[in-house]
């Protein structure tokens, strides 16, 4: 291949690069193409060219990123074998540090928190590349618990630590005005917070497996049936909750709610 051969796909190649970097930082609504342009060193025409449009451009910097994702699934996957608390640490440490990280690995979990907060035409696309580390959060969230990975109350587990990664890349700006000390560029305090989300999420699961109640069948939360379509086993919920309560529980008020609409 001649160097003029080469050109077009090492001038694709440096606007993906930069692409990743700007959509990772300020989010696709606001990237511009003349800023990626401007940090590749290429003509604003070279992303029509390649791209069509900036859409375009985006998803194909989403390629990219899975295909980083996917090779670091294959880590994942072997952090399933060891017991489900080293695997919970290494699946949050590994997250929060590629959120405050640099680089490619570092571009999806940035993209991601930006679309959640501003979702674009994207966002299906964006979902199915959490498809695997969701089911690997609930996977080692259940064994914790002692619960199907698909039970309500495992994927609440999973959304509470999930929210915990979040927070620091979402109010981040509001969090260095609220505790000025806190240096998220520094390694040290990102292990720091990192081990203390770890420890935080294995307390509050210890406490829900502990509670030693008879657990039920994953449910259907359509309020079709009235047979064993309680969330929460009759003689008591995962919270040490007892059944002449129920609406103690908003899990289960919830679902007493949606039964009653469902029936009329």
């Amino acid at each position: 291949m001649t160097s003029n051969q080469a050109s077009p796909d090492i001038t694709r190649d440096k606007i993906i690069e930069s692409a990743g970097e700007v959509f990772a930082e300020v989010g696709f609504h606001n990237a511009t193409i003349r800023e990626i342009c401007s940090r590749a060193g290429a003509n604003v025409a070279a992303v029509n060219y390649h791209f069509r449009d900036k859409l375009g451009l985006y998803t194909e910097v989403l390629s990219s990123c899975l295909v980083t994702q996917q090779t670091a699934s294959l880590e994942g996957n072997l952090a399933q074998l060891t017991d489900p608390k080293t695997a919970l640490k290494g699946l949050i440490c590994g997250w929060f540090e590629r959120n405050h990280a640099s680089g490619r690995p570092a571009w999806l979990a940035r993209i991601m928190a930006h679309e959640m907060a501003n979702p674009t035409p994207a966002l299906d696309r964006v979902t199915e590349s959490m498809g695997a580390n969701y089911q690997r959060f609930r996977a080692v969230a259940g064994k914790l618990i002692g619960l199907s990975p698909d039970d309500p109350r495992t994927r609440m587990c999973v959304h509470s630590i999930v929210g915990q990664i979040l927070h620091y890349s979402l109010a981040r700006p509001t969090l260095e005005r609220l505790w000025p000390d806190l240096n998220l560029d520094d390694p040290e305090w990102r292990r720091a917070i990192a081990d203390h989300i770890v420890d935080f999420s294995l307390a509050a699961m210890e406490s829900i497996a502990q509670q030693g109640v008879e657990r039920s069948e994953p449910l259907a939360m359509d309020g079709a049936t009235q047979q064993n379509t309680s969330m929460f086993p009759a003689n008591g919920s995962a919270f040490g909750q007892t059944a002449d309560k129920p609406e103690s529980d908003p899990c289960r008020a919830a679902q007493n709610r949606a039964s009653v609409k469902s029936a009329t």
